[in-house]
């Protein structure tokens, strides 16, 4: 019995070292194209993932190993398949080899959430993710107070090899990268941990350990002198806190607008205008990262006039511009035509035409949606919260940058999304539900898939 119940407070254990290992990208490339292509945000390698070698220990050693099924939470999963079935036979896809290695990583990452819903219940879901962010929160600020405040460089490639390089932006400006490459991954990951602690928080999971971890955040965040993340923050924070205690209200109202939106527009201004920060936005490099933002934006924008309902191949972009001598004259600037474009959602809108970029706007709104409703019900709370931060960080954050398309970034996004989607209720069955009984009995009956608790 006490071997039972040992073996039931760490069935989670295996989840949390496969959530902390992602930021590290530890992989083993297991097949690369033998012709010269350049690589897409998800480069064109096939790797051997922790969570592939986790999947492969949960097929030989757990009871529950289905894999392969439909399911209406899994819809979105269905959807982003479909998409890699319209690049496989896309006439405008270059780089076949990216595609796969999108659809390689995409695979593994919903084949090892299916098994871990499958063989965990969500209370040691909950307890896996929060185990992990604990570890990866403390390291971060460890590593950020070493660099930049305290100037040890050697710090920035103890974990990534192009960490020295691109901690001070090419010698424009330092910040943090902590474990990952550069200071945006670090500012992106902390943003999305910093949601998911707050959710924590709100719900009463660990509050005091919650809040600590919320403020430690906060200055790793500040580290990073990533000006994009300072304004998304603010933005995911107070959107996350004001749903939590106005999910039964409308987004869109006047209320609404005079008691969040234009508060936060004055904290966004007083930031950028009056703060101890406001030099990162006013002076430095703001007007050249400006400026190649817009050069970035031309480029996807041309791409997708010439590929415009079905773009040109998920995670193929760079080499379309490799191909077209037109677009590679169009910027004089080999690495703005060699790195990845610097806005996620035009790099969908370039790679998927107006399908695919349909799709995505979609899928946003309605994960908004759908969580809220949850929200109100009481079911699925934490993760619920959680995607609600997550999906602004890639709304807003992404505008800016391509670190949401990333190895060490991405994985997290689809786990967390998976699970935020696996234990949720649609709306329309919420309201079916509340239709019959009061509110109460609607609380009772979403229990089995509660509100998680550590």
């Amino acid at each position: 019995m006490f071997l039972r119940a040992r073996r039931q407070r760490t069935r989670h254990l295996l989840l949390s070292f496969v959530l902390t290992t992602i930021p590290f990208q530890i992989a083993i490339p297991l097949l690369t194209p033998t012709y010269q292509t350049i690589a897409g945000t998800f480069t064109a390698k096939l790797f051997f993932t922790i969570p592939l070698l986790a999947s492969l220990l949960m097929l030989a050693r757990e009871q529950n190993t289905r894999i392969f099924y439909l399911a209406r939470e899994e819809r979105w999963v269905t959807a982003v398949l479909l998409l890699l079935l319209v690049s496989f036979c896309n006439p405008n896809n270059y780089a076949l080899w990216a595609t796969g290695a999108f659809a390689w990583l995409f695979i593994t990452c919903v084949v090892f959430a299916r098994l871990v819903a499958a063989n965990l219940n969500p209370t040691e879901i909950l307890a896996g993710f929060y185990e992990s962010f604990v570890v990866l929160c403390g390291l971060q600020a460890i590593l950020a107070v070493c660099f930049p405040l305290l100037g040890l460089t050697s710090v920035t490639t103890l974990f990534q090899v192009g960490g020295a390089e691109w901690s001070t932006r090419n010698g424009s400006r330092p910040g943090a990268v902590g474990v990952f490459v550069h200071p945006g991954n670090l500012a992106l990951f902390t943003m999305m941990a910093s949601g998911f602690f707050l959710a924590c928080y709100l719900t009463g999971q660990h509050r005091k350990l919650s809040l600590g971890l919320l403020l430690l955040n906060a200055m790793t965040i500040v580290l990073t002198y990533s000006r994009t993340s300072y304004l998304t923050v603010v933005l995911v924070l107070v959107a996350i806190y004001y749903i939590y205690h106005n999910a039964h209200k409308p987004l869109l109202s006047l209320k609404t607008l005079l008691r969040v939106v234009l508060p936060t527009t004055l904290v966004v201004g007083w930031l950028v205008f009056l703060s101890p920060l406001s030099s990162n936005f006013l002076a430095s490099d703001a007007q050249e990262m400006f400026q190649a933002r817009l050069d970035h934006w031309l480029i996807g924008l041309s791409i997708f006039q010439r590929a415009p309902l079905l773009g040109v191949g998920l995670n193929t972009h760079l080499e379309y511009v490799a191909h077209d001598a037109a677009l590679s004259r169009l910027i004089h600037n080999d690495f703005l035509t060699t790195n990845p474009i610097h806005d996620i959602h035009i790099v969908v809108l370039a790679e998927a035409g107006l399908v695919g970029a349909g799709l995505w706007l979609l899928f946003l709104g309605h994960s908004i949606y759908r969580a809220k409703a949850n929200v109100a019900a009481g079911n699925n709370v934490v993760f619920s919260l959680t995607h609600i931060g997550v999906v602004l960080c890639f709304t807003f954050y992404g505008i800016t940058d391509w670190s949401p398309l990333s190895h060490s970034i991405f994985p997290l996004f689809l786990l967390l999304t998976f699970f935020a989607y696996k234990y949720s209720l649609a709306p329309q069955a919420l309201a079916r539900l509340a239709s019959v009984g009061p509110p109460a009995l609607v609380t009772d009956s979403l229990s089995t898939l509660a509100t998680s608790t550590l």
